[in-house]
């Protein structure tokens, strides 16, 4: 019969009465090549650990190592004592080692799957840059819609003589005068402007009605 090739027991550093007890050499064997799978030690510990016939060292010294330790009552409670913190610091181990691969597998299929396609994860710079679009032509709009009432309205207040620089002024005809006057006339007097009118205002004569002689008829 093939030896296993990994012990678990450490024989050595327990009680002499341990060599004894065959319920160990069972579960080690069972738990190991060649009688197991080739895996690593946590594996090896799990399944010792699980091993029927050690389990009721989870609840006492009684029922596995008594035939073996008959005249070692402390040899048993040390022997059980390190069974149950041999077999926690296993779980412990393998509760790590799960929760090691359960994100390693995660990570891995995120990774797979890219994330989702490229607007489910830039919709905020799409709304941003339609944002910045928008008030971009907005701004340019309102500025054109203010040039032109501006120029209406500039243009309204030279038309009744106001807003105009201090080196301009409108003479008695109703032209602009001075350095930077437009050309532009306001000799026709209008219902606010007092001058003489232009020959545009000048009175057409009136026509006269024609007379009309009645004969008598012969």
């Amino acid at each position: 019969m093939a030896q296993p090739v990994t012990t678990v027991v450490p024989f050595a550093s327990l009680p002499s009465c341990a060599v004894q007890c065959g319920p160990l050499y069972d579960a080690n064997g069972a738990c190991v090549p060649p009688a197991a799978a080739q895996a690593d030690g946590t594996t090896y510990d799990q399944c010792f650990c699980k091993y029927d016939s050690l389990q009721p060292f989870s609840k006492g010294t009684s029922g596995v190592c008594d035939t073996a330790c008959t005249d070692n009552a402390a040899g048993l409670g040390s022997i059980q004592g390190w069974f149950t913190s041999f077999c926690a610091e296993a779980a412990t181990a393998t509760t790590t080692s799960t929760s090691a691969t359960s994100s390693s597998t995660s990570d891995s299929s995120s990774n797979d799957s890219g994330g989702g396609d490229w607007l489910s994860t830039h919709w905020k710079w799409v709304i941003m840059i339609v944002i910045v679009v928008v008030g971009i032509a907005g701004i340019w709009v309102g500025a054109c819609i203010w040039r032109r009432k501006y120029l209406k309205k500039k243009d309204r207040m030279y038309e009744l003589g106001k807003g105009l620089p201090s080196s301009v002024a409108v003479n008695t005809q109703g032209n602009l005068v001075g350095p930077g006057a437009r050309d532009s006339d306001y000799s026709n007097p209008g219902a606010f402007m007092s001058g003489s009118g232009g020959a545009g205002y000048a009175e057409k004569p009136k026509k006269e009605r024609k007379k009309w002689t009645v004969h008598r008829r012969t």
